[in-house]
């Protein structure tokens, strides 16, 4: 097994589990790993999947960081609540991680994926006064301030090449299609398999994403992903007064580098755009693909902030 692929597996390091309990009967899961007294990197998965996203990041980091991550409201282990799902949810319900997790003095590298960089965004967006006190620095990866997918420009006839059409076709029904019923399905698919979503992905890789697709109900991936589909954070880039790093796949058919771009731009007029990349072949799961060079930037930004 390749030195990526064996990342994947279950973190080999102690873990200490808390519950963070939010209004509506809803709660949050949270695990920490490393040395207690290492230096916090809060890790913030995406949509439909769980904490096990970060495997990667927690086998590479935990020697000697403190990592932490949890699982988003509804997903894994925590309860979606009785609260109607919106998404003002993803930036309070990490605040409430930070304030549980983080201390004073000793802020955090806070790093989001995908629905993950729209609830750091969101955050940010709600609470701008937490951004400087919890974190150290941001990274954004893979992930948009609007909709993580739409099919807005076939919507509206715009010019698009055949080629184009079908991906913005595939990336929707991959989208949608995981709010089913048994939509998880979908990844031991021939199409998944084909890589028309994620191209050149392992089939390690693939069969691991079925894998934690399963631990959250489809009824929570409906509720949230009909909730995402009127996203709208860009506000959140403002008050990122602290480092940012923007990372995107070229070939990420779900959160494309022409949306990581604009998160880019923005960030960039205020100031705190600290680096933006574009990985070359890497996919919406750059941080599997390539998590020596993920892990890595993550320790970087860590050091920067001493």
């Amino acid at each position: 097994m390749s030195g990526g692929q064996s990342l994947l597996q279950a973190p080999q390091f102690a873990v200490r589990h808390t519950v963070v309990d939010r209004p509506g009967g809803a709660s949050i899961a949270v695990y920490e790993y490393g040395p207690a007294d290492g230096d916090p990197v809060v890790l913030v998965h995406g949509f439909a999947v769980s904490a096990r996203y970060w495997n990667p990041q927690i086998n590479g980091l935990a020697g000697r960081f403190r990592v932490i991550t949890y699982d988003q409201r509804g997903h894994g282990r925590s309860e979606l609540g009785s609260e109607t799902t919106v998404n003002e949810h993803l930036g309070q319900d990490l605040s409430a991680v930070l304030e549980h997790t983080v201390a004073d003095g000793r802020p955090a590298v806070v790093v989001g994926h995908s629905m993950g960089g729209m609830s750091v965004m969101s955050w940010a967006a709600q609470y701008p006064s937490e951004v400087g006190r919890y974190a150290r620095s941001i990274v954004l990866a893979g992930t948009s301030a609007t909709s993580p997918v739409t099919k807005r420009p076939v919507r509206l006839g715009k010019p698009v090449s055949v080629v184009r059409r079908v991906q913005y076709e595939t990336a929707w029904l991959a989208f949608t299609a995981i709010h089913w019923p048994g939509g998880d399905l979908l990844m031991r698919s021939g199409m998944m398999a084909a890589g028309m979503v994620f191209p050149g992905t392992g089939r390690a890789q693939l069969i691991f994403l079925d894998t934690i697709l399963r631990d959250t109900d489809w009824r929570t991936r409906e509720k949230v992903g009909r909730s995402l589909e009127g996203l709208s954070v860009a506000r959140g880039l403002s008050a990122m007064d602290v480092p940012v790093a923007v990372l995107v796949g070229s070939r990420d058919r779900l959160t494309p580098p022409r949306l990581a771009i604009r998160v880019a731009d923005a960030l960039r007029y205020t100031g705190s755009l600290e680096r933006f990349e574009t990985w070359r072949d890497a996919t919406h799961l750059l941080n599997w693909e390539q998590p020596h060079r993920f892990n890595a930037v993550i320790a970087d930004l860590s050091a920067a902030g001493h």
